[in-house]
């Protein structure tokens, strides 16, 4: 009886300690793709690190989403827009207003979101919006091993086409050097009968 105690208890410590990690891991891979998704939203949209209004609804908005879709603190996110941690509090805070009276924000977020939920999604991350339904996750990381085999079959394709591709040209080229020898035997050939009837 004891040791079927015990034993519950280290596997629900490493059911834990499982999920603490898949956890970490996972908030490393969003915070490495965050900081490039954010890198290249940048450029794209030519964001500079002033407080204008139209730079700082984008960095405002950005900062809520990642609070909202990813398990990063709040010092993490700002690291990524080169703010503190305070910065991202502050943008957490004033979303709803921002969000209910500003159009140019509200449209800005609206298509953030989409953006960064997809990003996180093709990086293997479920934002934190689509966990409430386990069966989410579940049938993500379903897809997204169905998506890694088909990627597996389709370079193992690519390789076999470049493959009989290449067999191919070797065939043509033999048939071409086989049939340059049959054009030459044929005029040896001649060669030879022309010499024996002038003998």
């Amino acid at each position: 009886m004891l040791k079927r105690i015990i034993g519950g208890t280290c596997l629900k410590k490493s059911r834990t300690m499982d999920k603490d990690l898949e956890e970490k891991i996972g908030a490393a891979v969003s915070y490495e793709a965050l900081k490039c998704f954010w890198a290249g939203y940048v450029k794209e949209h030519n964001i500079l690190p002033n407080r204008e209004r139209d730079n700082v609804i984008h960095r405002q908005a950005f900062m809520h989403i990642a609070r909202n879709n990813m398990h990063l603190t709040t010092t993490m996110i700002g690291r990524v827009c080169g703010r503190d941690h305070a910065t991202v509090l502050h943008a957490c805070k004033k979303h709803e207003v921002n969000y209910r009276w500003d159009g140019l924000y509200r449209n800005i977020w609206d298509n953030l979101a989409v953006e960064i939920e997809d990003m996180l999604l093709l990086n293997g991350v479920v934002p934190k919006t689509m966990e409430v339904d386990s069966g989410v996750k579940g049938i993500h990381f379903k897809y997204l091993d169905v998506s890694r085999r088909l990627r597996i079959k389709i370079k193992e394709l690519d390789e076999f086409r470049i493959k009989v591709d290449r067999e191919l040209k070797n065939a043509r080229s033999y048939k071409d050097y086989v049939n340059g020898l049959e054009q030459r035997n044929i005029k040896l050939n001649e060669e030879v009968k022309r010499l024996k009837n002038l003998l």
